[in-house]
């Protein structure tokens, strides 16, 4: 079994009633990213990371909060809200004008009001429901009997949302996760959907069981402004108006490596491009495929990124596979960047790559900006313009090879901000270097105790963000380090969210923050919250 890097997921539709409409008047954005103007555009889409680029630079953002057990539950500070969510998930948040989107598993969509945290609506996206019409003339039970059980999945998606709306008064302090019986009826309604499924054709619907580990609802939702778009690695590609009435459904691929896919998708030149050892992209009024490309890659704990080179879009996965978004035409060669586990991150001119993972390649990796070439028609690769000094002593970051072997390794993505370039290891290493030249310009050994164990403890694996002037950097134990951005390490708070679901172990929180004005948005398996005024 290879290392899991990454541990980095026909129905009648129930509306929850009296919330105001989402969609929006037709306004551009009219602020950056992280003030409250800011509205996405099919030129300014908003998904994993913002625009990719983990900056939110028009927000204000909090820097001290806390949750914290005392006694039967917690004493907390600093928190707006603490939805509970009816199931885990490991994608981000996103924000698209007055409403939250964001994935939960095993394949809903959820859309809740962004100043009271209220779940407006939740919506499941079945793999049978994107079969092709071929596909289910062949296997007629789908019809017989899978879709029956539609119209009972909407209302226990209803009722989920007005029991965990119960709970929102109380989610800050309370407990355990409230446990009810609208979710545990949905939870059984879905394995008895999933054992029917199986049972009716079990190589269509048999999923990855290492996939399982963080599930199946990983990638991150992408919205153009309009419409809301998800990818499942059920292999489910589904899109929503922003009011949650369904628009097209379509199942292709969606696996991964043997530990599963948790790509998130992109969108450019009214296209929505999924990745699952292939990249596929699909017309986004219509839903139907426009074009695959073979992009088979080893780890696959990344997401999807975009280029622009001579004038077009690419889109492009983590180990350095391109392909045009307009035709879907393959160029620069396969894997540029190896057996990449970090997603990419592009600026002037440049990919900022890792090349190949730590661990196979040496501990030290290599870590390099390369320039784009100059034009997309299939010739050239993306060139080597200089590296990035990232070398530990052997006692700085001590490493139990049997327990915690990865504890050097890099999973989180890198952030550039004000010219300088943030890396975060598994085991809460970070390096600061000049993003134009490489060199070195501090590195610290964090005060974190991120868990790195094998292999479904994904350590400090949550991408380091800015926003506003500050820099927040995540364990996957509850702990959000906030530093000033500059060449100096400079710490301004420490921040910890405790959460346990059985009262004595700390989840693991592994999804990256969003922020917008005052307020930090993050979610975890048990709750999304926001943080701040």
């Amino acid at each position: 079994m290879k290392n899991l890097a990454w541990c980095c997921l026909a129905a009648l539709v129930l509306s929850s009633g009296s919330a105001q409409s989402a969609e929006p008047s037709g306004e551009k954005s009219t602020g950056p990213l992280g003030s409250a103007k800011f509205m996405p555009t099919p030129d300014k889409p908003y998904g994993w990371r913002g625009d990719g680029s983990g900056r939110y630079p028009g927000a204000t953002p909090p820097t001290k909060w806390e949750r914290r057990k005392s006694g039967g539950g917690y004493a907390a500070s600093g928190i707006v809200y603490a939805v509970p969510l009816p199931n885990g998930g490991v994608s981000c948040p996103i924000i698209v004008g007055n409403r939250v989107y964001l994935t939960v598993e095993p394949s809903d969509l959820m859309c809740l009001d962004k100043a009271s945290g209220q779940i407006l609506w939740i919506r499941s996206s079945l793999a049978f429901e994107g079969m092709s019409a071929e596909d289910r003339k062949a296997n007629p039970d789908i019809d017989a009997k899978l879709a029956p059980m539609l119209p009972q999945l909407a209302k226990a998606n209803q009722d989920v949302a007005d029991a965990m709306n119960g709970h929102i008064a109380t989610g800050a302090t309370a407990g355990a996760k409230p446990a009810t019986g609208a979710v545990q009826k949905k939870k059984d309604l879905e394995k008895q959907i999933n054992d029917q499924s199986v049972a009716i054709n079990k190589k269509l619907f048999s999923g990855n069981w290492a996939q399982a580990v963080f599930g199946y609802a990983g990638p991150t939702p992408v919205s153009d402004g309009k419409r809301l778009y998800a990818f499942f690695t059920t292999g489910i590609s589904v899109c929503y108006d922003l009011d949650g009435t369904r628009k097209w459904i379509n199942r292709g691929s969606g696996d991964g490596s043997e530990h599963g896919n948790f790509a998130s998708p992109i969108l450019g030149m009214n296209r929505l491009v999924v990745w699952a050892n292939e990249m596929r992209a699909y017309e986004t009024e219509t839903g139907k495929l426009a074009w695959t490309a073979q992009a088979k890659s080893f780890n696959t704990y990344g997401s999807m990124f975009k280029v622009q080179a001579g004038g077009e879009l690419v889109a492009a996965f983590q180990s350095g596979y391109f392909a045009r978004i307009r035709d879907g035409q393959r160029i620069w060669g396969d894997q540029a960047f190896g057996d990449s586990v970090q997603t990419p991150i592009v600026e002037g001119g440049l990919i900022f790559a890792r090349q190949g993972y730590p661990i196979a390649q040496g501990e030290s990796g290599s870590f390099k900006a390369f320039k784009i070439p100059a034009g997309a028609e299939g010739g050239g690769k993306p060139s080597p313009s200089h590296s990035f000094k990232m070398e530990w002593a052997e006692d700085e970051i001590p490493v139990d090879k049997k327990k915690n072997p990865f504890d050097r390794g890099f999973v989180a993505s890198p952030l550039l901000a004000d010219g300088l370039i943030y890396n975060v290891t598994e085991g809460g290493g970070l390096f600061c270097n000049d993003a134009a030249t490489g060199e070195l310009v501090y590195k610290k050994v964090l005060p974190v105790k991120p868990k790195t164990e094998y292999w479904n403890w994904a350590g400090m694996s949550a991408s380091p963000t800015q926003a506003g002037k500050y820099i927040y950097l995540m364990d996957n134990q509850g702990l959000t380090i906030v530093i000033q951005a500059g060449r100096v390490y400079k710490e301004v708070s420490q921040n910890m969210l405790e959460e346990s679901r059985d009262g004595k172990s700390q989840e693991q929180n592994v999804s990256t923050p969003i922020f917008e004005g005052t307020r930090m948005y993050y979610r975890t398996p048990g709750y999304l919250y926001c943080i701040g005024t």
